[in-house]
């Protein structure tokens, strides 16, 4: 039961409490506030303080930059000016030279009249205002993007009233709802403490792509004497750690947790979320006994807040004092023991209730309960000690205690308590985070300890409303998908239900690899920040999300009100957004970048409707240790618990992949082929449905787990097969011929699909417009006897020393024997090469005609590892070098952003849907502990316009001319389908004992519908 914490990082718990808070000036501060809200309460702009800098007149100047979440740039600037010549001096201060008009003077509401001059920017056209007003001798100026009159005016407006003044921000399109583009905004001109807060308050309110888009920014912000810096580089790195740690990397986690050890602060509470986030990764991985060390080391003592003398003066500690002077210590109010914020003491004692929650674990998973409830006892007390529990953000924290109380209950037998303090803790977030996944993650464990008492329907209908919520709300069950896993048992234990089958296939599409939500998210905030119709329109879509949901807030408080008027308004005005976001959505599905990131659930029938005759659909889901399997068909539908645990799957697939293609030293080997291993896989998948395999002609397969590193269709079914290839063998025949076995796909087309929603929008997705047939790219000019790059090839812009990929990779190109074949099948007028030193990442980002050819054909190395440990993995595709802008490689981001309009993709590259290392779940969503590209770059490629790809599971053979073959094999078929063209090319190898072997025909998977007809020449 210990591996579910691993993805309930306790970081998310504490954000607020060891949140550094936002420095201020220590005397003579402005009156008007760092950073305040423009609008009414979850206003979608605010005012964001910036440091002048040295050439401020004084310290009462003041500089804010207007940030608004439907843009990932400022819309404006407001200034404090004292002096003279104000007005010349914020003009001085702008980035762009603007073009003004003569002035006027205009009202606005609660500031009175102000000075308005109508401008327009001289290098980009957009018109522009700036509001000006004097008062109390400092000039105030407000300035920005016209189209965002309405916040400048507010912020005007908050400025000379010096309080928070509501209204409403009217801007030019809808917005967004997830902080990513204001968060990036805030990047640009925060400093890292605040960076580090917001992102844990990022973290807390389940926004983990803001979160990671804001710690990614915080260290290329710290500057100047590193002995400053001491506790944030702590923080950072071991929040890196735990991240890390969290996603199965304990070896590298470990290397940065020893890191953080060696950085010389003595902050008491940065040493002791270091020894939390440590015994959370002793918990990750399963090293209960070196739980008491980690928590019982010596802790700094911690330091009361300041105290007030008789005669009103005010006593500080010098520690207090040297974090004011320093500028960079925690919010004065904080410090100073004031109610509004907690201060380090507090949050301090707050994180010592935590290791008692985590010293209670411990004990409870080693089977001490009596102790374990002390603990839990004490850690819940501890944490009522701050503020009589008056702090909203430790609500999960408390929530958290209760549900391990709880489980030392049923331990116990005391199962009443247990059942009281599950409802407990989802009362107690029910109040601060109503209809929030940490609701959802309370819900899940009450609903496994009705499972474990034998009350199974009250269970499967806690279980049954928590993926209806998730999946109404287009989320994912991240953070808690084990916790489901007994609603996965009920599901399966009757799944020839009709009812059963299609609760099962919904919630197993809502379990979502780790890897694959970092690659989502990624790709999310890339297009959220962009400038295209698409990403304006995914802008507004998450703008109505939000709307929609603070509306249904307004429905369940009206209802509970008895407000008859009110209700009625709300539940009118939720019809029309509901209206407004359907239509937002349908025309959102016709771009593919959208289709890439979106998280879209089809319903079981739906899937049937889009399945035609002679196919199926298989779906994996691994959860915790199990693994589950979904099949559809046009007629059947039916779920499975797999036989074998995750950890005995993955065994087979490694003896599999051992056997084809396995490099040691630097030196690939291929084994003869373990058949018996594919015999037992294949009995293991497909045995609950392997009287239906022989009416299936194309299997569309949704791997998972182990499975993403292994194609299904060399395995095989064929006994009589597989026991005359050990006669012929025994008898000294060759053991490298394998003609004679019947392969799961020799009869069959098989696609692998991203999901089923994926696999519905390839099938209906229009055909290529393109006017050429074939684009081929690859064999890179090598670099030659260099001893250093010609700049820096870390794919993403990293400058991290020692992480450039070694030369070697540029000095041994792909061959484009196989592109100029497929190439000469086409004809020169319909087909092109980018090869040699044409074949450059500038190249090819640059070329405007991409989206011309309906094939586009990379044969080049596919870098989906780190270049070595401890550097960042960012799967890419090499390239020759170009100009002083290429790096060679083209990265993932820059894949997602080409403009493509392919019916077909292929990457003859090495590893491109193949093993990677757990580094690159970050970027090429692989699932923990290894896995493929599948989620990087494909889905990159799928994004950018491409409906189809053809990626490899291994390095492409060159032996036999196999590859040249399958792909001349392959293009010879045109107008068939693509996976039958893929068929009958891979069975041509098949059926030669020198390329029989799976590693010569069986790397290519079809991802996407393998149905699509081939582009004809």
């Amino acid at each position: 039961m210990w591996a579910c914490l691993k993805f309930v990082p306790l970081p998310a718990v504490l954000a607020g409490l060891v949140m550094p808070a936002q420095a201020v000036l220590a005397r003579e501060a402005p009156s008007a506030a760092e950073r305040f809200s423009i609008g009414t309460s979850g206003s979608v702009c605010e005012a964001q303080g910036v440091n002048m800098g040295e050439a401020r007149a004084s310290i009462y100047e003041r500089k804010w930059m207007i940030l608004c979440r439907d843009i990932a740039r400022p819309v404006g600037t407001a200034f404090a000016l004292r002096g003279s010549d104000p007005l010349q001096r914020a003009a001085s201060a702008r980035e762009e030279a603007l073009d003004c008009t003569i002035s006027g003077s205009v009202a606005i509401e609660s500031a009175g009249n102000v000075t308005a001059t109508n401008c327009r920017g001289r290098s980009t056209g957009l018109k522009w205002t700036v509001y000006s007003q004097t008062a109390a001798g400092t000039t105030y100026v407000v300035e920005g993007l016209a189209g965002y009159d309405s916040a400048l005016r507010l912020a005007m407006a908050n400025l000379l009233a010096d309080q928070a003044v509501v209204g409403t921000v009217d801007v030019v399109s809808l917005g967004t709802s997830d902080p990513i583009a204001i968060a990036r905004a805030r990047a640009a001109v925060s400093d890292v403490d605040t960076l580090i807060g917001q992102g844990y308050r990022g973290n807390s309110a389940g926004a983990y792509a803001e979160a990671a888009e804001l710690f990614a920014a915080a260290p290329s912000l710290l500057s100047g004497n590193a002995s400053e810096n001491e506790a944030k580089l702590h923080e950072l790195k071991i929040n890196r750690a735990l991240q890390l740690s969290n996603l199965g990397a304990f070896d590298q986690a470990e290397r940065l947790f020893d890191e953080a050890r060696a950085v010389p602060t003595r902050d008491p509470v940065q040493l002791r979320l270091g020894r939390n986030f440590e015994a959370i990764d002793a918990l990750n991985r399963g090293d209960l006994g070196a739980i008491p060390t980690i928590l019982d080391r010596a802790m700094p003592p911690l330091v009361a807040p300041a105290a007030d003398f008789a005669d009103g003066s005010l006593r500080i500690d010098n520690s207090t004092a040297a974090g004011i002077n320093a500028g960079n210590g925690a919010d004065l109010a904080g410090v100073l023991g004031q109610e509004t914020r907690l201060s380090p003491t507090e949050r301090a004692l707050i994180l010592d209730a935590q290791a008692a929650q985590l010293r209670g674990t411990a004990q409870r998973l080693q089977g001490d309960t009596a102790g374990a409830r002390a603990s839990f006892n004490r850690a819940y007390a501890d944490a009522m000690r701050v503020r009589n529990g008056r702090v909203v953000s430790i609500m999960r924290l408390r929530s958290q205690i209760l549900s391990e109380l709880a489980l030392a209950y049923e331990a116990e037998n005391r199962f009443g308590d247990a059942e009281g303090a599950l409802q407990q803790a989802i009362e107690l977030v029910e109040k601060q985070y109503p209809e929030s996944a940490s609701v959802n993650a309370a819900r899940a464990r009450l609903a496994g300890f009705l499972y474990r008492q034998g009350r199974k329907a009250e269970a499967a209908g806690i279980y049954r409303s928590i993926t209806q919520n998730v999946a109404g709300n287009r989320g994912a069950l991240v953070g808690m998908a084990n916790m489901m896993q007994p609603y996965f048992d009920l599901l399966t234990s009757d799944a020839g239900q009709q009812q059963n089958a299609a609760d099962l296939f919904l919630a197993a599409q809502l379990v979502e690899r780790p890897g694959a939500a970092d690659t989502l998210a990624q790709l999310s905030r890339q297009l959220e920040g962009g400038d295209s119709r698409s990403s304006d329109l995914f802008r507004q879509s998450l703008s109505l999300n939000r709307e929609v949901e603070r509306n249904r807030m307004r429905i369940v408080q009206a209802e509970a009100n008895g407000d008859a008027a009110a209700l009625a308004d709300a539940q009118d005005r939720q019809k029309r957004l509901l209206d407004t976001q359907l239509q937002i959505m349908n025309s959102l599905a016709d771009f593919p970048q959208y289709r890439a990131v979106a998280n879209r659930y089809v319903t079981l029938d739906e899937l049937r409707g889009t399945l035609q005759p002679g196919e199926a659909y298989l779906k994996l889901v691994q959860l915790g240790g199990a693994a589950y399997a979904v099949y559809v068909s046009p007629s059947t539908a039916r779920g499975w618990r797999i036989e074998k645990s995750a950890q005995e799957l993955g065994d087979l697939v490694a003896d599999l992949r051992d056997s084809i293609s396995v490099t040691v030293n630097g030196v690939r080997s291929t084994y003869p082929f373990d058949v018996d291993a594919a015999l037992a896989l294949n009995d293991t998948l497909l045995g609950p449905v392997a009287g239906e395999m022989p009416g299936v002609k194309h299997l569309v397969f949704e791997p998972d787990g182990a499975l993403l590193q292994l194609p299904v269709n060399l395995l095989t079914a064929d006994r009589e097969g597989v026991a005359a290839y050990h006669r012929r063998v025994d008898a000294g025949g060759d053991e490298f011929d394998f003609t004679h076995i019947d392969w799961l796909g020799r009869d069959r087309a098989i696609s692998t699909a991203l999901s089923a929603a994926s696999f519905r929008d390839a099938r209906q997705v229009p055909a290529s417009k393109a006017t050429l047939s074939y684009l081929g790219l690859g064999q890179n000019a090598p670099l030659g006897p260099v001893t250093a790059l010609p700049t820096r090839s870390v794919a993403g812009g990293s400058a991290e020393v020692g992480c450039d990929w070694p030369i070697a990779a540029w000095n041994s190109p792909i061959s484009a024997n196989e592109l100029q074949a497929a190439s000469g099948i086409f004809g020169r007028s319909s087909s092109d090469l980018m090869t040699g030193p044409g074949f450059t990442d500038t190249a090819i980002m640059t070329r405007p005609d991409l989206s011309a050819f309906r094939i586009v054909h990379f044969a080049t190395h596919g870098l989906v590892t780190a270049p070595r440990d401890g550097c960042p993995a960012r799967p890419a595709l090499l390239t020759s070098y170009g100009d002083n802008q290429s790096d060679g490689l083209l990265t993932f981001g820059e894949i997602f952003n080409l403009t493509l309009d392919a019916d077909l993709v292929i990457l003859s590259a090495c590893d491109t849907a193949g093993q990677a290392s757990l580094e690159a779940t970050l970027e090429a969503g692989v699932t923990t502990g290894g896995g493929q590209a599948l989620d990087g770059l494909v889905r990159a490629f799928i994004a950018a316009g491409g409906r189809q790809v053809i990626a490899s599971h291994w390095p492409a053979p060159d032996d036999y001319n196999a590859t040249q073959r399958l792909f001349s094999g392959f293009f010879s078929d045109a107008g068939v389908r693509v996976g039958d063209a893929l068929l009958h090319a891979q069975r041509g190898l098949m059926d030669d004992p020198a390329t029989s072997h799976p590693f010569y025909w069986a790397g290519f998977a079809i991802v996407g519908d393998g149905a699509r007809p081939l582009p004809s020449h």
